[in-house]
């Protein structure tokens, strides 16, 4: 049965053609279309969620969908209804620690383009998070609200406060609390230490429901030093990946030591082989 807590990749796992009805239901569903922002975005996004995204009615969305998959409608919804007009969202006054954030002090990265040609902006925004000076904030200029996003830099420590600008422009202002640690940067390696065992950073995403493993693997890839290499085990090539590499100038091999295993060392320095 589709429901509101159902995710999209769920969804689409099941009926692959509702990606149609999503996109002629509202024009904002056209990214689904794209392989590679379904697999980052539909694990983790909910039908409610995503109609909130897209400034509709959940209800109506689910009905929507349940008619197109012959599925019977409930009287009764399962998930939370959202406001009459369709947003959903609450704007939350502006918190204290921004109110006087001056420019300068504000690194602004628009992703909107990116989404719009199906580019995966994720490495962009990690670099630009990486980039950041202590006292800085950044600020996020994107088509949806970004809720993967939320749960990756909170682990870095960061808070953030939501701006909706319009059903397809949000910006999203992550910072650090007052009090709240800086997380570690990496610290320069020698230049002519040869890589070894011990210059070998071991990733391990077996088991995780995509898009976990890109995402992991991507963040690690962000805090890889030049002479280190990223092995990443892995229960299958991940085809996806090789391209997101190849662009960002990564060395990458793969193995199969045994069935059910793939090894890829990935490391810094010109095209893969």
């Amino acid at each position: 049965m589709i429901t509101g807590d159902m995710t999209v990749g769920r969804l689409l796992d099941e009926h692959p053609d509702l990606v149609e009805v999503l996109v002629r239901y509202h024009p904002h569903f056209t990214c689904l279309r794209k392989s590679l922002l379904r697999r980052v975005m539909g694990p983790r996004v909910t039908l409610a969620f995503a109609a909130r995204i897209a400034g509709v009615p959940a209800d109506d969305l689910v009905a929507t969908l349940r008619r197109a998959a012959g599925e019977p409608e409930s009287p009764v919804s399962p998930h939370p209804t959202l406001s009459p007009e369709g947003r959903g969202f609450v704007q939350s006054p502006k918190p204290e620690a921004l109110a006087a954030v001056a420019a300068p002090r504000q690194l602004h990265l628009d992703v909107r383009e990116d989404v719009r040609l199906g580019q995966e902006p994720f490495a962009r925004i990690m670099a630009a998070v990486k980039a950041l000076e202590p006292g800085q904030v950044f600020v996020l200029r994107a088509p949806f609200e970004p809720a993967p996003l939320y749960e990756v830099l909170g682990k870095r420590g960061f808070a953030h406060w939501t701006e909706r600008r319009a059903a397809d422009d949000w910006s999203i202002w992550f910072y650090r609390e007052a009090g709240a640690a800086p997380a570690a940067r990496p610290q320069a390696a020698p230049a002519q230490a040869p890589i070894s065992a011990a210059r070998t950073r071991v990733l391990d995403v077996r088991g995780l429901e995509p898009p976990e493993p890109m995402v992991k693997i991507l963040e690690a890839l962000e805090e890889l030093i030049p002479g280190e290499v990223l092995e990443v085990l892995h229960e299958r090539r991940p085809m996806l990946l090789y391209p997101q590499l190849d662009d960002r100038g990564f060395v990458h091999e793969t193995d199969e030591p045994e069935p059910g295993l793939s090894r890829i060392s990935i490391r810094h320095g010109g095209r893969a082989r």
